[in-house]
Protein backbone atom coordinates (compact mmCIF):
# COMPACT_ATOMS: atom_id res chain seq x y z
CA UNK A 1 0.00 0.00 0.00
CA UNK A 2 2.96 2.41 0.83
CA UNK A 3 4.62 1.78 -2.51
CA UNK A 4 1.85 1.68 -5.00
CA UNK A 5 1.00 5.16 -5.76
CA UNK A 6 4.84 5.66 -6.02
CA UNK A 7 5.07 2.57 -8.65
CA UNK A 8 1.84 4.06 -10.35
CA UNK A 9 3.45 7.13 -10.55
CA UNK A 10 6.89 5.73 -12.03
CA UNK A 11 4.55 3.26 -14.58
CA UNK A 12 6.16 0.36 -12.62
CA UNK A 13 4.30 -2.71 -12.20
CA UNK A 14 4.50 -4.40 -8.43
CA UNK A 15 3.66 -8.11 -8.41
CA UNK A 16 3.35 -10.73 -6.04
CA UNK A 17 3.65 -14.44 -5.45
CA UNK A 18 3.02 -14.50 -1.64
CA UNK A 19 1.96 -18.11 0.30
CA UNK A 20 -2.18 -18.58 0.60
CA UNK A 21 -1.27 -19.42 4.60
CA UNK A 22 -0.57 -16.07 6.73
CA UNK A 23 2.92 -15.24 6.91
CA UNK A 24 3.47 -14.99 10.89
CA UNK A 25 6.57 -14.21 12.46
CA UNK A 26 7.52 -13.28 15.94
CA UNK A 27 10.17 -10.37 15.10
CA UNK A 28 11.15 -7.11 15.33
CA UNK A 29 7.99 -5.51 12.99
CA UNK A 30 9.09 -1.80 12.74
CA UNK A 31 12.49 -3.39 11.56
CA UNK A 32 10.51 -5.72 9.36
CA UNK A 33 8.60 -3.05 7.75
CA UNK A 34 11.45 -0.60 6.68
CA UNK A 35 13.18 -3.23 5.49
CA UNK A 36 10.23 -4.27 2.90
CA UNK A 37 9.79 -0.35 2.50
CA UNK A 38 13.32 0.10 1.52
CA UNK A 39 13.89 -2.76 -0.83
CA UNK A 40 10.93 -1.99 -2.75
CA UNK A 41 11.67 1.71 -2.65
CA UNK A 42 15.16 1.34 -3.94
CA UNK A 43 13.60 -1.21 -6.90
CA UNK A 44 10.69 1.13 -8.06
CA UNK A 45 13.11 3.98 -7.87
CA UNK A 46 15.92 2.27 -9.76
CA UNK A 47 13.52 0.49 -12.06
CA UNK A 48 12.04 2.42 -15.29
CA UNK A 49 8.48 3.07 -16.92
CA UNK A 50 7.26 -0.18 -18.12
CA UNK A 51 9.52 -2.43 -15.43
CA UNK A 52 8.03 -4.18 -12.78
CA UNK A 53 8.99 -5.40 -9.37
CA UNK A 54 8.29 -8.62 -7.94
CA UNK A 55 8.01 -9.41 -3.90
CA UNK A 56 7.74 -13.07 -3.91
CA UNK A 57 8.10 -15.14 0.05
CA UNK A 58 8.47 -18.69 0.80
CA UNK A 59 8.57 -20.57 3.71
CA UNK A 60 11.07 -23.68 4.95
CA UNK A 61 10.06 -25.74 7.37
CA UNK A 62 13.33 -27.67 8.30
CA UNK A 63 15.17 -24.01 8.56
CA UNK A 64 12.15 -22.29 10.21
CA UNK A 65 12.39 -19.55 8.33
CA UNK A 66 11.02 -17.52 5.71
CA UNK A 67 12.38 -15.84 3.08
CA UNK A 68 12.00 -12.71 0.68
CA UNK A 69 12.75 -11.81 -2.54
CA UNK A 70 12.62 -8.33 -4.28
CA UNK A 71 13.07 -8.77 -7.74
CA UNK A 72 13.59 -5.73 -10.23
CA UNK A 73 13.78 -5.22 -14.48
CA UNK A 74 15.53 -1.97 -13.09
CA UNK A 75 19.03 -0.04 -14.10
CA UNK A 76 21.00 -3.15 -12.01
CA UNK A 77 24.73 -2.85 -10.43
CA UNK A 78 27.82 -4.03 -11.91
CA UNK A 79 29.34 -7.01 -9.73
CA UNK A 80 32.79 -4.39 -8.68
CA UNK A 81 30.08 -1.93 -7.23
CA UNK A 82 28.27 -4.02 -5.14
CA UNK A 83 30.45 -3.71 -2.59
CA UNK A 84 30.31 0.38 -2.38
CA UNK A 85 26.26 0.19 -2.42
CA UNK A 86 26.56 -1.88 0.61
CA UNK A 87 28.65 0.50 2.41
CA UNK A 88 26.91 3.43 4.26
CA UNK A 89 27.02 6.80 2.05
CA UNK A 90 28.36 4.59 -0.46
CA UNK A 91 26.78 5.12 -3.68
CA UNK A 92 27.62 3.75 -7.36
CA UNK A 93 28.89 6.98 -8.85
CA UNK A 94 27.69 6.30 -12.87
CA UNK A 95 25.75 7.96 -15.43
CA UNK A 96 22.69 6.37 -14.70
CA UNK A 97 22.63 6.21 -10.71
CA UNK A 98 23.71 10.03 -10.80
CA UNK A 99 20.00 11.17 -11.36
CA UNK A 100 19.13 9.15 -8.29
CA UNK A 101 18.75 10.97 -5.07
CA UNK A 102 19.25 9.15 -1.61
CA UNK A 103 21.78 9.16 1.30
CA UNK A 104 23.49 5.67 0.70
CA UNK A 105 22.19 4.17 3.73
CA UNK A 106 18.97 2.20 2.40
CA UNK A 107 20.75 -1.23 1.56
CA UNK A 108 23.38 -0.90 4.58
CA UNK A 109 20.68 -0.15 6.89
CA UNK A 110 18.50 -2.93 5.52
CA UNK A 111 21.39 -5.40 5.84
CA UNK A 112 21.90 -4.64 9.53
CA UNK A 113 18.41 -5.03 10.40
CA UNK A 114 18.02 -8.40 8.90
CA UNK A 115 21.20 -9.36 10.51
CA UNK A 116 20.59 -8.33 14.02
CA UNK A 117 17.12 -10.74 13.80
CA UNK A 118 19.21 -13.51 12.70
CA UNK A 119 18.89 -13.53 9.16
CA UNK A 120 20.86 -13.36 5.88
CA UNK A 121 20.88 -11.07 3.05
CA UNK A 122 22.22 -11.70 -0.27
CA UNK A 123 22.43 -9.80 -3.37
CA UNK A 124 22.63 -10.41 -7.01
CA UNK A 125 22.60 -8.30 -9.56
CA UNK A 126 23.54 -7.48 -13.22
CA UNK A 127 23.61 -3.94 -15.26
CA UNK A 128 21.02 -3.26 -17.64
CA UNK A 129 18.72 -6.22 -16.05
CA UNK A 130 18.39 -5.44 -12.97
CA UNK A 131 19.02 -6.21 -8.88
CA UNK A 132 17.32 -9.23 -6.63
CA UNK A 133 17.71 -9.30 -2.94
CA UNK A 134 17.05 -11.72 -0.91
CA UNK A 135 16.51 -12.29 3.10
CA UNK A 136 15.73 -14.67 5.04
CA UNK A 137 14.54 -14.11 8.76
CA UNK A 138 13.63 -16.66 11.41
CA UNK A 139 10.40 -17.21 12.26
CA UNK A 140 10.68 -16.48 15.51
CA UNK A 141 13.66 -14.11 17.30
CA UNK A 142 15.69 -16.35 19.44
CA UNK A 143 17.64 -14.74 22.22
CA UNK A 144 21.40 -15.07 21.03
CA UNK A 145 25.03 -13.03 22.46
CA UNK A 146 24.11 -9.53 22.33
CA UNK A 147 20.71 -9.73 21.41
CA UNK A 148 17.75 -9.62 24.45
CA UNK A 149 14.43 -10.18 23.60
CA UNK A 150 11.53 -8.66 25.82
CA UNK A 151 7.95 -9.83 25.17
CA UNK A 152 5.64 -6.65 25.26
CA UNK A 153 2.24 -7.14 25.78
Amino acid sequence: RMIGPRAEAANVRLTDALPKEQIILLIDGKKFKQILLNLLSNAVKFTPAGGEVRITAWRDLAEDTYSFEVKDSGIGIAPKDISRAMSPFGQVDSALSRKYEGTGLGLPLTKKFVEIMGGKFMIESTVGKGTTITFTLPRELKERDGLIIKHVA
